[in-house]
């Protein structure tokens, strides 16, 4: 009888997730006789743990072997397939992100990464980056993950802060007798981004002790945009030449064609206009017109670019993915005290070296005509170009540089982690269990950057004049005292390396995150009902966190060209307690084989953002063997971390536009047009303001910095969902669940150009957005912007979950078919909370209606493949658009398959291989799409091989 009843509990269990139960069928029996040894299993989305009864939230499940059948080495790599997550982080969307570069994280229903919960065997683990609270994927070894179960919505009550979106619990391997080595590697067809992958487990599962170990290295290489011929060669958008602006389908920009583009504002040798010619110097020094190539139609406030030529070349300037190096050891440790009393220990240990790369220093300053550094016609034409002002000030021509010969800016990360968790669980009294553990874990985050220069420094050696003796020295006196030699920049390869040395450093920052946790869980039966026992679970937890950064001084003193910084020190703690119950109400009786009431409520003390709670109410309602029905409701909240809390003033780059500048009031939105020019007029900027052809053409200087008055989010969703498991037709099942998340106080971060939007478009000039903005007070432009977060956001979702899944054999071999789908239908955001500011963002390029993942699954004898299909349907650029902004809107729908193969050779030696992205679909090519790598796949078609070994 107790066999049978918790073989049963296992069955109903798996059958909540349709996924699980035909994808890891081997795991089935591994989890009976692990239920056999505690009677009961939790699942994730609830600290009960259960017999007999389905998840009280949709869980979605995969296997470990999942990813190895997926063709790949990276937790993160699967989870951004799924179409319930977005991309959070990952190495093709964090090149140019220099503090979080290489990092991977993931992003449940596109409500954030920080939203989203990620555990290891449903506890804390360390987050990725200094005052973030997202863990870096990075950190968990694939050869070591047993299955990820995912649930969306109402796990705070359980789980606490970060868990709005849901949670990611990855369950690891607990034991493992032998040795087992893996080797693998991944080519794409086209050069740049192989990855490189060896895994080594061991362990012993004989005696009361039994451990798993693993130790494993990847490495995945850097993409640059001229490694791929569809980033090389990019979608170039242009004002449209022939935009009629009466004619409401005539498009404002258009797709010029496709191309390398070039800005000529900057050359490798320098530039400068005379006389209505663009200068540059060839690589001896001397002054020619500059090659500009083919010119494209000009940009938006008037800057003109180009197709080839000399110039800043956007394209081999710019790289797609991140290179990424991991080194991860993990070992689980369990003792088995007695029959009912066990010990637990995690200990995990990695490192991961990121290295990002961007184009060399870009500089823009003003050039003297008798610099001694020019040639004599150099001199003449700059001295041409010199102009007086009405004040009666010389105002020197702009000389625009691009630093190629002293290579590009480079940034490495170097992150390391220690993490150890001892626990303790068992069975008080045969209904009783506890589950107690203690865990700390620390993230040490070096960002090092190679070949900086000391800015002002850089300004005054390539600024010389003769001296009384002849020589060509530096001008400034005071530059000269310190040490400073001209260095000639007008050529290639010409300047003097002393010189250069004086210029050039390197610099780091150290910052590191610390974890703490104590946490404990007592769960059983509180009283029989007529329809079976009331469970509980009471929790109790205290947590600390603690974030530190500290700058190289010539950072903290904004000496280095791009990268001012000032230090980071924050921290908080939280105390929390929880109480879990589940009812039955009803048992055995028409048209309900159980019914049962699950609630949760959690009570947290924060150091920073006070006293909240989150709850939990449900029903679990098991109309038959066949259909099985389930409602939630919940609050959760998330706590502000400390970055959003403490960000010190960090500099970030934008590139803007001016809402008070002329040339941009015919693109104004008519809705606020007459708002925007009262408020500029306020702000004492003429009518006839235009900024200059320098500020226009080059991205501009702000801050970002933290708010320590944020308060918390609060979250409400519901879910309302059925499991179907039809007797008529063995091996199918179905789930669907139907979502809605209103958020409310959501901590929103505005960029440099959305603090200049609400400050303009606000009914004054008294508002929270305006201070943050500094103009020059004699040109009127822009000169500095705080990106500042604020608890001024709502955000409105809602869409449905289908999973389905069908297993079936036949003769020539057994097959088993998948479907996740993620249908959204409403995607509504409002960053200011004013009633005008709702915006739709469904449908848009991040978030399509529809996603799926399809897999095929076909096994005869030691032979086995799968192929598996991603797709997301069309979607648009941005809803807020009209025929007149531009023809490039629409962006179609994307698939993307994969086919990857297993052979058992001898039952210890298995070799597999795969292509990805088997027909080499390419991202979209549209100007917002093209590089894309959060919804597309930039690295392209790529080959997979590997081996496992296993004695």
């Amino acid at each position: 009888m107790r066999t049978n009843k918790l073989t049963n509990a296992v069955r109903v269990t798996l059958m909540t997730s349709p996924l699980l139960l035909c994808a890891i069928p081997g795991t089935a029996a591994a989890e009976v006789e692990a239920v056999q040894k505690v009677e009961r299993i939790e699942v994730t989305g609830s600290r009960i743990k259960r017999i007999g009864e389905m998840a009280p939230t949709p869980v979605t499940v995969i296997s470990g072997d999942n990813l190895v059948s997926a063709g790949v080495v990276n937790v993160a790599d699967l989870l951004h397939k799924m179409p319930n997550t977005l991309v959070g982080l990952s190495p093709e969307t964090t090149n140019n992100n220099v503090f979080a570069s290489g990092l991977n994280n993931t992003d449940l229903r596109g409500l954030g990464s920080s939203r989203t919960l990620v555990l290891v065997n449903g506890r804390r683990f360390v987050s990725g980056a200094p005052g973030s609270s997202a863990v870096d994927l990075n950190n968990i070894p694939t050869a070591m993950v047993e299955r990820i179960e995912i649930t969306t919505g109402g796990a705070s009550a359980v789980y606490g802060s970060d868990a709005v979106a849901g949670v990611v619990n990855i369950i690891t391997k607990k034991t493992f007798d032998g040795i087992s080595i893996d080797v693998s590697t991944t080519r794409p067809t086209q050069s740049g981004g192989e990855e490189e992958y060896a895994s080594l487990t061991f362990g012993s599962d004989v005696g009361k002790a039994t451990f798993i170990s693993n130790l494993s290295f990847s490495k995945q290489g850097q993409i640059s945009y001229m490694d791929r011929d569809y980033l090389r060669d990019a979608p170039i958008a242009v004002q449209n030449p022939d935009f009629v602006a009466d004619d409401p389908n005539s498009p404002q920009r258009v797709i010029w064609g496709y191309g390398e583009q070039v800005l000529a504002a900057y050359s490798k040798t320098g530039t400068f206009v005379s006389g209505g010619t663009r200068y540059s110097f060839a690589d001896d020094g001397t002054v020619r017109p500059m090659q500009l190539g083919e010119a494209l139609p000009p940009l938006v406030g008037g800057r003109v670019d180009y197709l080839g030529g000399e110039g800043y070349s956007f394209a081999e300037n710019s790289f797609m993915r991140t290179p990424l190096e991991r080194i991860n050891f993990v070992t689980n440790m369990n003792y088995e005290i007695n029959d009912n009393h066990s010990m637990s220990m995690e200990l995990n240990l990695s490192r991961s070296q990121a290295y990002g790369e961007s184009s060399p220093a870009f500089m823009q300053y003003r050039v003297r005509a008798d610099n001694a550094l020019l040639s004599p016609q150099a001199q003449q034409l700059v001295q041409a170009a010199t102009t007086v002002n009405a004040q009666g000030e010389t105002v020197n021509p702009v000389m625009g540089y691009l630093a190629s010969d002293f290579g590009n800016r480079q940034y490495s990360q170097d992150r390391t982690l220690a993490r150890i968790s001892l626990g303790f669980e068992g069975y008080l009294t045969d209904n009783w269990a506890y589950d107690v553990y203690a865990a700390t874990g620390r993230v040490q985050a070096d960002t090092e950057w190679y070949g900086e220069m000391f800015e002002q420094r850089f300004y005054d050696a390539i600024d010389a004049v003769v001296d009384t003796n002849g020589d060509i020295v530096c001008r400034d006196d005071i530059a000269r005292a310190n040490g400073c030699l001209p260095l000639n920049i007008y050529g290639r390869g010409i300047y003097d390396q002393d010189a250069y040395d004086w210029v050039s450093t390197d610099a780091i920052r150290r910052a590191s995150i610390t974890q703490s946790v104590a946490s404990a869980t007592l769960s059983g039966d509180l009283y029989e009902l007529p329809a079976g026992f009331i469970a509980a679970a009471f929790s109790a937890e205290y947590r600390k966190e603690a974030a530190d950064s500290l700058p190289d001084p010539a950072m903290r003193a904004g000496l280095l060209f791009n990268n001012q910084s000032q230090p980071l020190k924050g921290s908080f703690d939280v105390a929390e307690v929880s109480a879990e119950l589940s009812v039955p109400l009803l048992a055995d009786v028409a048209f309900a084989k159980t019914l049962t009431f699950e609630t949760a409520v959690r009570f947290m003390d924060y150091s920073t953002s006070g006293n909240d709670s989150a709850w939990k109410l449900g029903l679990n309602w098991e109309v038959n063997d066949e259909l099985r029905v389930r409602l939630n409701t919940a609050k959760s909240v998330r706590a502000p971390n400390i970055g959003e809390l403490y960000n010190p003033r960090s500099q970030t780059f934008r590139s803007m536009t001016d809402p008070c500048a002329v040339s941009q009031r015919d693109g104004l939105n008519p809705q606020y047009k007459e708002t925007i020019l009262a408020n500029c007029a306020a702000a004492g900027v003429p009518a006839d303001f235009e900024p200059s052809t320098e500020w226009k053409g080059a991205t501009r200087p702000g801050f970002v910095v933290g708010n320590p008055d944020l308060t918390n989010e609060v979250a409400k969703d519901i879910t309302i969902g059925f499991v179907y498991t039809p007797a008529f037709l063995d091996g199918f099942g179905l789930t669907v669940d139907y979502w809605k998340f209103e958020l409310t106080d959501v901590i929103n971060s505005f960029n440099g150009p959305d603090v200049i939007k609400y400050c303009y478009q606000s009914s004054s000039l008294d508002n929270q957005f305006c201070p943050l903005l500094q103009r020059d007070a004699d040109t009127f432009e822009i000169t500095n912007y705080f990106e500042k977060p604020f608890n001024s956001a709502s955000r409105n979702v809602e869409g449905v979950d289908l999973e389905a899944s069908y297993r079936f054999g036949t003769e020539v071999g057994d097959f088993n078919l998948r479907l996740i789908s993620t249908y959204t239908g409403k995607y509504d955001t409002n960053p200011t909370g004013f009633a005008d500011d709702l915006i739709d963002e469904l449908g848009e390029m991040k978030r399509p209606e529809w996603k799926h993942r399809f897999t095929t699954e076909y096994s005869y004898n030691d032979f086995s493949a799968v192929l598996s299909m991603s797709h997301r349907s069309a979607t648009v650029t941005s809803n807020d658009w009209s025929p007149k902004a531009n023809n490039y809107n629409d962006i179609p729908s994307y698939t993307v398959f994969d086919l990857t193969a297993r052979y058992n050779l001898t039952d210890a030696l298995q070799v597999r291989g795969g292509v990805l992205n088997m027909f080499d679909r390419n991202p979209p090519r549209k100007p917002t799409a093209y590089s894309y790598g959060e919804a597309f796949d930039v690295i392209g078609q790529r080959v997979t091989l590997g081996v496992n070994y296993q004695f």
